[in-house]
């Protein structure tokens, strides 16, 4: 039976494709940065009850933990950068090349094929090994040439929102390092991705149709909470602060936008662009929340009349399932995964990304029909529910024996 070595930084996608992997006995090793390994949870187990918290957060029920390796001087090495000031994205590009190499000397070492996602994957795929490994790749974010084309278009058209938060502007990264996720397509067997726009995206850039697979994400519904319908106008919005996200489309939009007066917009942004930020300060009835626990986010979403984050480019948005899981339908772009989750039937609405017009039509309107409607938050639940981890996990394994 083939074995798979999988390996990414944090908790990408919740551990669901290790956990897949290991449900079906396809899991040599996973390589990861801080996992709560039974030593770690000893040492612990008398600490804050935070820290505890923080480290529930990083396991999953399903990977034995004997099959989890960490890298845990990488871990030490990007919180020193962070402390010294490195840029963000820098850190990452540079230290995702150790989880790719380990990845690669296990392989060799087992005889294991790869199931990588794309930032962790490049050393890996085109390292020399005793054996033909077989190279699968999770494209989770779009291709790299399309999303610099479409942030350069909207940075024509809006100057200033430029993403600066993360101290490096896309496409300023050394050109060995932004090659990685460039081409590392070209060296993969199979391509899974969570969005047709994300195929789309290795499509425009030369990849065969025939080599990529789209398997949605999926979410955890929520049990024994109805749906209500609030009956003011309560618009959310949740992501970075950035150009990529469409927020300044969106102050844009609530600026010009007829709205009864109490109407509220609120941001949930652990960081914002500081050009964005600027344009927040002009806009009226918006409230910046920075620091919101999960439990906060879920009662944000259920308290809500709609959810828009208009999205320029989304490999997925998995804000956008949490949202219609607990009722709240979601307003967005083509350029996420949202085209294949529903409709409107289903308490999806669509806006062209960048249309700034569009989206002050659609507040306007579903500021009309959206307020006491308990129908359309019933159907956001149901379209959520056909969109359950397990089964991203089947389609996820039953991909890879076709």
């Amino acid at each position: 039976m083939e074995k798979f070595v999988c390996a990414f930084r944090g908790r990408r996608d919740s551990y669901q494709v290790p956990l897949a992997l290991a449900e079906a006995g396809l899991l040599d090793q996973f390589i990861t940065d801080a996992y709560a390994v039974p030593w770690l949870k000893r040492l612990v187990r008398l600490g804050p009850k935070s820290i505890r918290t923080k480290l529930d957060f990083r396991s999953q029920l399903g990977i034995p933990a004997d099959r989890v390796r960490c890298l845990w001087g990488t871990t030490v090495l990007e919180h020193a950068r962070h402390a010294a000031g490195c840029a963000s994205m820098l850190t990452y590009n540079k230290l995702d090349r150790h989880f790719s190499r380990a990845a690669a000397r296990r392989a060799a070492h087992t005889k294991s094929d790869l199931f990588l996602y794309s930032p962790y994957a490049w050393e890996a795929f085109t390292a020399r090994y005793p054996h033909t490994p077989r190279k699968v790749l999770f494209q989770y974010h779009p291709h790299p040439d399309m999303e610099r084309r479409i942030l350069a278009e909207d940075s024509v058209r809006h100057p200033g929102a430029g993403e600066s938060f993360s101290g490096t502007k896309f496409g300023q990264v050394p050109e060995p390092l932004a090659q990685r996720e460039r081409d590392v397509w070209k060296h993969a067997d199979l391509i899974f991705c969570a969005s047709t726009f994300t195929k789309r995206s290795l499509m425009e850039a030369g990849c065969d149709e025939s080599r990529c697979r789209v398997v949605p994400y999926g979410v955890d519904l929520p049990t024994g909470i109805p749906p209500a319908a609030p009956a003011e106008f309560r618009t959310l919005f949740v992501g970075s602060g950035g150009q990529r996200k469409g927020l300044h489309h969106l102050l844009l939009a609530w600026q010009n936008a007829s709205l009864p007066p109490s109407s509220k917009l609120i941001l949930v942004c652990r960081v914002i662009d500081t050009g964005i930020e600027k344009l927040l300060a002009v806009t009226p009835r918006v409230e910046l929340r920075r620091d919101v626990s999960q439990n906060e986010l879920n009662r944000l979403y259920a308290s809500s009349s709609l959810l828009v984050t208009p999205s320029l480019v989304e490999g997925f948005g998995q804000v956008y399932l949490e949202s219609l899981a607990r009722g709240c339908p979601v307003l967005g772009t083509p350029n996420t995964g949202l085209p294949d989750l529903g409709g409107e039937s289903d308490g999806i609405f669509l806006v062209e990304p960048g249309n700034v017009d569009e989206i002050t039509a659609k507040l306007e309107s579903r500021a009309r029909s959206l307020p006491t409607n308990l129908g359309v938050r019933e159907t956001a639940r149901a379209c959520a529910s056909r969109f359950s981890w397990p089964e991203f996990r089947l389609k996820l394994r039953k991909a890879l024996e076709n």
